[in-house]
């Protein structure tokens, strides 16, 4: 199992959209340290003078919370109610301390649904969700709650290895409603650091 490791983390995001009246962040609240795991903030924002409607899925603004690599960073919403309806689960996720040196989940299976919801937006509205960086240890998971494991076997056993982790999300305006924008995908990158 991986020795204590926490380290720096970096956030960035990508630029911002052309032609959409919105404006998206990211931003690092905290490092990993001993007591706590490491933190961002997403945020949404409607820069028009009007209402828009933005199609976003279960965790606003941002719900893929898996990154796109092979070792699997996850972006757990601090927020318990957010975590029951969006990731299924009252179970505790986010643990209180770190889990044999490794600030990963608890042994909780969790999944995200796949659910598109419209949300309309005032002028000047913005969504701000904060989310715990963790790693998401798949295989012990599902060894402790299937009791078997069908995957490839990790390549790594590493917590939190360094290097770059992505994330993007896409966002769909509502026909019917608002066609002076088209659909987007922004992202950004995670950075542990050595």
């Amino acid at each position: 199992m991986p020795s204590e490791w926490y380290p720096n983390i970096d956030v960035a995001g990508d630029s911002q959209p052309r032609n959409v009246p919105f404006r998206l962040g990211v931003e690092k609240l905290r490092d990993f340290s001993p007591d706590v795991p490491a933190r961002i903030r997403g945020s949404f924002e409607n820069r028009s003078s009007t209402e828009r409607t933005v199609g976003f899925g279960p965790v606003q603004p941002f719900s893929n919370i898996w990154s796109e690599e092979d070792c699997l960073l996850v972006l757990v919403p601090t927020d318990r109610g957010i975590q029951r309806y969006a990731l299924g689960t009252d179970e505790q996720i986010i643990p209180d301390r770190p889990v044999e040196g490794c600030w990963q989940t608890n042994l909780v299976r969790f999944i995200r649904h796949d659910v598109l919801r419209w949300q309309s937006l005032d002028a000047g509205e913005r969504i701000q969700t904060e989310y715990t960086v963790l790693h998401y240890p798949e295989q012990e998971i599902m060894e402790a709650t299937m009791d078997k494991w069908f995957g490839p076997e990790p390549e790594s056993d590493d917590c939190l290895p360094a290097g770059e982790y992505r994330f993007e999300e896409s966002f769909p305006p509502k026909r019917g409603t608002d066609t002076t924008w088209e659909g987007f995908t922004w992202g950004f990158t995670i950075a542990i650091g050595e």
